[in-house]
């Protein structure tokens, strides 16, 4: 009777905790609807924020904003050697003496690019700003709300990094942050009427300007889901650094499989997938070692990420070319939609939702996948001829 008892127990605790679950995920869906409708006065340019989900992200370089040189040659990088991102850096890449010159340079360097007479840079910009709790938060922000307020349409800035962010309420606070500087109120306002309740979570509060995360803490890990969750967030960003220090990892050579961070790694992957948003690799700091370099861009990409951040220009061009679908695998999305096309329209036999093609079984997942891959593909090659 006592094991009966347990069981049962039991059986009521698993069914409450998949109900919270799918509570939550609803409210986010219904944060996530309300969020693309709800806009006024300056909040609207941003808040409908762009679907980034198709665009490429194979590489986003670091540009500490202190190193002008590195700034100026953005604009110098060949075919092929090109970032899709860039993530121009006000925290760690920046010395405490050097935060007012970054953002002297930075507000300098976009200025440069406005007037220059030529279309403007492919790059996805990112700024990264310092943590909420140093000195030099108040004064990042504030330009960044100047900078996005000089770029109009949104042609050199789409968003802003958060470092060492671990939770929902952190992304809520930086929010709230935002849209006091924008002068703005929460759009959120309609989930009162609809009795939004997360026990888990507080209402969202949702910035004016798209936010990626760096995930490189423990707390940030374990909470990779909720900071995935909230409307606010656009990306995620493995802080691979900061994380293997804090999780005490032992120092490896740059041949390693980094088995010590695997878990890290795939579990914010699945939040990331879970809530439709990218991905993107740590970086690899051995920059003069391609063989390994290579090997973990590959594994990256094995894993589902969606690109690697790079420390160095001369990882561009292997990082650009692994994260892209390879030949190989355009001519067999090719060959599965084609297989797909020919048994599906069979008018001789009645089609069960199977194809075969060289032995291997084929459904609409698969014909699903072919076609995301070629969507990919072609999206690559207009963003590198324009």
């Amino acid at each position: 009777l006592n094991s009966m008892a347990l069981f049962t127990k039991y059986q009521i605790m698993l069914t409450a905790t998949r109900l919270t679950y799918t509570v939550a995920k609803y409210n986010a869906n219904l944060v996530r609807c309300f969020s693309s409708i709800h806009s006024t006065g300056k909040i609207a340019r941003h808040q409908s924020y762009p679907d980034v989900t198709s665009r490429p992200f194979r590489s986003m370089l670091y540009v500490p904003a202190s190193n002008t040189r590195a700034l100026e040659k953005l604009s110098k990088f060949t075919f092929g050697m090109k970032p899709d991102s860039v993530m121009y850096d006000l925290e760690d890449g920046v010395g405490p003496a050097s935060k007012d010159e970054a953002r002297d340079n930075l507000r300098q360097f976009f200025r440069n690019q406005k007037e220059k007479d030529r279309n403007p840079p492919r790059h996805f910009g990112l700024i990264r700003v310092n943590r909420m709790d140093t000195p030099w938060f108040e004064k990042d922000t504030a330009a960044v709300v100047e900078f996005f307020e000089e770029d109009a349409d949104n042609e050199l800035i789409h968003g802003v990094i958060l470092p060492k962010i671990e939770g929902w309420n952190d992304v809520n606070s930086v929010s709230k942050h935002f849209q006091d500087l924008f002068g703005e109120t929460s759009p959120s306002s309609p989930l009162k009427d609809l009795n939004y309740s997360n026990p888990a979570t507080s209402p969202p509060i949702i910035s004016p300007i798209p936010f990626w995360a760096m995930m490189e803490t423990p707390r940030a890990i374990l909470s990779a889901s909720s900071i995935a969750s909230h409307p606010s967030i656009q990306g995620l960003i493995l802080g691979t650094n900061d994380l293997s220090k804090e999780i005490r990892l032992r120092p490896h050579s740059h041949k390693a499989t980094r088995s010590g961070l695997s878990t890290s790694l795939q579990v914010t992957i699945l939040a990331a997938r879970a809530y439709n948003k990218l991905v993107i690799d740590g970086v690899y700091n051995h920059f003069n070692d391609d063989e390994g370099f290579r090997e973990e861009c590959n594994q990256g990409k094995e894993w589902g990420m969606d690109g690697k951040t790079l420390i160095h220009p001369n990882q561009l061009s292997a990082t650009n070319e692994i994260f892209a679908p390879s030949k190989e695998e355009i001519e067999y999305a090719r060959r599965v939609l084609d297989c797909w096309e020919a048994v599906s329209s069979n008018s001789d036999e009645q089609f069960t939702g199977v194809a075969v093609l060289n032995g291997l079984m084929i459904e609409e997942l698969h014909v699903e996948s072919a076609r995301k891959l070629l969507e990919r593909a072609n999206a690559i090659a207009s963003f590198e001829s324009s």
